[in-house]
């Protein structure tokens, strides 16, 4: 064990100090003293408060960024996830019933009945259902507003033939069957009565279609449909809009425009509404001009 004595030579620091110690067993504490004075300890106060700064300027600048990436990634998983259980629901009844366009739901006297009947018979049997609201209240659906948060006056509670029903998934789904019965509206909450429900944010629309008709999907142009469950936009056989006209809501049904543009500031009556088929068109992903 190495022995410390007081006294020492100033410049035991100098000719190598700790080796010398280590042969003679005697180590001086003044030597180890000046040697210790040698070294620096750490960082000032001064530096430490500079780097939590230069550390919080830099948070502050790309956290933002992140949030919002981690949030659309999410919203992806979720819509991906709830259209993928309705198609398959879908499926799973054609297997029973035969193929969509085989279908007729014309044979009733009410909206609301034709509507129930389609989700008592083609949708609730294949998916776990929380709650059913019939027609739909706020036990099951929250009024959807624009994606510039103008309340919509046509996803909302209290309009005759509209049915809701919660998944146990979480997402809820706001849905009618058309007058003629080969086709309807299917419009998505991702978050179900959690906020925002807003169009192109948390809440989406699709086209559900088995004949051709003008009335689903509100256009004199496009009278024949694509068979299936599409996002509203791309639900057309006829026609075929671009992902910027989509976006920009540039893109017209019958020669009008139904304001259904994915895009902000336009204030709209449904701006928001082909923000299902610009994310599908752009292959799952909200790129950068997606107004988030």
């Amino acid at each position: 064990m190495l022995e410390f004595r007081g006294g020492g030579d100033y410049l035991a620091a100098e000719r190598n100090l700790i080796p010398r110690c280590k042969k003679e067993k005697i180590c001086y504490t003044s030597d180890m003293k000046h040697h210790f004075r040698s070294i620096k300890n750490g960082f000032t106060l001064a530096e430490v408060l500079i780097t939590l700064g230069i550390i919080g300027v830099v948070a502050a600048m790309t956290l933002p960024s992140v949030i919002a990436n981690y949030q659309k990634q999410q919203t992806i998983a979720k819509l991906k996830k709830a259209y993928s259980e309705i198609s398959q629901a879908i499926r799973i009844s054609e297997v029973k019933y035969g193929t969509m366009d085989s279908w007729d739901l014309s044979d009733f006297s009410t909206t609301q009945e034709r509507t129930d009947y389609f989700a008592q018979n083609y949708l609730f049997p294949n998916i776990k259902i929380l709650q059913n609201c019939s027609p739909s209240s706020e036990k099951c659906w929250a009024d959807t507003s624009t994606i510039d948060g103008k309340i919509s006056q046509v996803y909302k509670n209290g309009l005759d033939g509209r049915s809701s029903f919660v998944t146990a998934s979480g997402y809820s789904v706001y849905y009618w069957v058309h007058a003629l019965g080969n086709g309807g509206w299917l419009v998505i909450d991702i978050n179900g009565l959690k906020k925002p429900n807003k169009l192109g944010n948390d809440v989406f629309l699709f086209i559900m279609s088995w004949g051709d008709s003008g009335s689903v999907g509100s256009s004199d142009s496009c009278l024949k449909h694509k068979l299936g469950i599409f996002p509203y936009g791309v639900h057309c056989a006829s026609l075929s809009p671009t992902r910027d006209e989509l976006a920009e809501g540039s893109f017209e049904y019958g020669g009008t425009s139904g304001g259904f543009n994915c895009k902000k500031g336009t204030n709209s009556s449904s701006a928001g509404g082909y923000c299902s088929a610009v994310i599908i068109s752009d292959g799952w992903q909200m790129k950068k001009d997606y107004p988030w």
